[in-house]
């Protein structure tokens, strides 16, 4: 799990990271440098918000519009000092809006963008900046700088533009941010989380030169690569068993050379199996099984083939070489205690605790599989031929008893022999031997 969230993690903290890098050089940039800097939020909100409506992501549209709004009324409203009182009531109440929209935006469910809901969170996110710039253009936040509570006026870090209760505000959202990451574990929840920690580091050293600039493009960036990663994932990946899928599959034969081995794996009993303990527990079998064939060695990449068959494939390996390899997968899966988890098991903690001491909790099963492999050879036209033969070497896996592996037998075609010459040899040619 934790391996899953640093990989969701790793492309938005790079590119925050990059923002950081970037921010203590850009005093060296020129005006024109500076001016297209400052659009490129603009643009970014446009990429990621269609992005967003193409691909159904609500959420991320809404983030990209949080960010988009905020960064606006900074453009337009903020660009003088925070000791205006005008300003410091608006930046306040700014630094109170953002991160809790973020709260509520990591906690929404997906409920379409052209929908009736959709449309209502995207007028929601946008109707809290248009009441703010109203106020400021009224001319009337000057008047409520003596009403704010002392948590909005005190500062919660030294040389730092965060008050107390935005503080608490950013606090109470991360709340939902992370809560929505752990449990859906989605490219989205990464976004948002990346989003609501630059608006963080935007609003704290608010004084920056261009940080909003940065920050913001560097979250709106992320917001986009999310949905670009979670098409992908979508296209390419197995959504059961979370290793790649068949069209990755096909990617990978486009690319291979003359020397590779196909190997064609099969759940044996799998139906019997599912028919015994359900689809959910049959669920469990193939996401363990996947787990231990994506651990193969000897350079060996797996794809799920379709239903309880998988596929391995050994770049630059004849048959002799990828068998040991082979052989060890099907060993560990063979040789690996299964628990299967009883159907009356107790809702009650204590209850379960007393039954799993008892031994009557549970059932150990072992599950096998049947192994296939064939190389490339001259006889095979293309990589599904390949296939073929491996799909009949494991078809005799599974004739002779299943749990084993079977090397393709198809013979290699032979060198061609020199023709021996029919011409007529005179005296004279044995006379020059």
């Amino acid at each position: 799990m934790a391996l899953q969230l640093l990989t969701l993690l790793l492309p938005a903290a790079a590119l925050l990271v990059g923002a950081g890098v970037a921010l203590l050089s850009v005093a060296q940039l020129s005006g024109t440098q500076q001016e297209m800097l400052g659009l490129l939020p603009y643009l970014l909100v446009i990429v990621a918000g269609t992005l967003g409506v193409g691909f159904k992501r609500g959420r991320v549209l809404l983030a990209a519009l949080n960010l988009g709004g905020a960064y606006l009324l900074i453009q337009t409203s903020l660009q003088t000092s925070l000791a205006r009182p005008d300003n410091y009531v608006l930046f306040s109440l700014l630094s109170l809006l953002l991160p809790l929209n973020f709260a509520l935006i990591a906690w929404y469910k997906e409920r379409g963008v052209l929908t009736w809901v959709g449309c209502a969170r995207v007028v929601g996110v946008l109707l809290g900046y248009a009441v703010l710039f109203a106020l400021k253009q009224s001319g009337e936040l000057a008047y409520w700088l003596p009403s704010l509570p002392t948590s909005m006026i005190e500062m919660a870090f030294a040389q730092t533009f965060l008050s107390d209760a935005a503080a608490w505000a950013f606090g109470v959202s991360l709340l939902p941010v992370l809560l929505s990451l752990g449990l859906r574990k989605t490219h989205a929840d990464a976004g948002i989380l990346a989003a609501w920690g630059a608006a963080l580091v935007m609003l704290v050293w608010f004084d920056q030169a261009m940080i909003s600039s940065l920050f913001v493009s560097a979250a709106l960036l992320a917001l986009s690569v999310s949905v670009v990663q979670n098409s992908y994932n979508m296209a390419f990946i197995d959504e059961l068993t979370g290793i790649p899928a068949r069209r990755a599959l096909r990617d990978k034969l486009a690319t291979l050379g003359k020397q590779y081995t196909i190997a064609m794996m099969d759940i044996d009993h799998f139906k019997k199996f599912n028919d015994t303990y359900g689809h959910d527990v049959g669920d469990q079998v193939l996401r363990m099984v996947a787990a231990k064939i994506n651990q193969v060695r000897g350079g060996g990449k797996a794809y799920r083939f379709g239903g309880e068959e998988f596929t391995v494939v050994f770049a630059g390996k004849e048959e002799h070489e990828a068998e040991p390899f082979l052989e060890e997968v099907r060993q560990i899966i063979a040789n690996y205690p299964m628990r299967i988890r009883g159907d009356q098991r107790p809702k009650d903690n204590e209850t379960g605790k007393q039954r799993r001491n008892e031994g009557s909790e549970s059932e150990i099963v072992t599950v096998t599989i049947s192994i296939g492999a064939a190389h490339k050879q001259d006889t095979h036209a293309n990589p599904d031929a390949v296939i073929k033969s491996a799909d009949q070497a494991l078809y005799q896996a599974k004739g002779a008893g299943r749990n084993q592996t079977v090397i393709s037998t198809q013979p290699k075609v032979a060198e061609p022999k020199p023709r021996k010459s029919t011409a007529r040899r005179s005296k004279r040619d044995y006379a020059r031997r």
